[in-house]
């Protein structure tokens, strides 16, 4: 399993940073590798929602199911995918306010699985990649009013 970590300030209140966030239908809005994600369990993000999300892995569209394992608002979420044979992730949002900004840590972990265990180290360069690149998107879409 490999793992990714990143961090930004966000000149934005914690609880407004945690609110977008945690609205699993905003990830698109900055993580680009994902095409859409939906709530499937009724009723706000907590502990046990469960979303479809649809990802982009490498040109192939990858359909898996996640569900939220950690909620402690303003703090962290944290969240895995539970249905894909292609890939397994596991993510966390940890927060931390800073005055009127917001520290935001992310770590990611994921597996390849398969025939896909190969591109390995070119997914896991993405990734890192990647991850930088969508911290400075939800860094600019909050500081700007989305």
């Amino acid at each position: 399993m490999a793992t990714v970590r990143a961090s930004t300030e966000i000149q934005v209140p914690v609880s407004d940073v945690f609110a977008f966030v945690s609205n699993v239908e905003n990830i698109p809005k900055w993580q680009s590798e994902v095409v859409t994600s939906k709530v499937v369990t009724p009723g706000p993000t907590r502990l046990g929602t469960k979303y479809e999300e649809v990802i982009n892995l490498l040109g192939k569209k990858v359909p898996t199911l996640c569900e939220v394992t950690e909620f402690q608002p303003t703090r962290r979420i944290t969240f895995r995918s539970t249905s894909s044979s292609i890939v397994s992730y596991v993510g966390a949002f940890s927060l931390e306010p800073d005055g009127r900004a917001t520290k935001l840590s992310v770590e990611a972990q994921f597996t390849l699985n398969g025939f896909w265990k190969l591109i390995d180290p070119l997914f896991r360069m993405e990734v890192r990649k990647g991850i930088h690149e969508e911290l400075d998107k939800l860094k600019s879409l909050l500081e700007n009013g989305r």
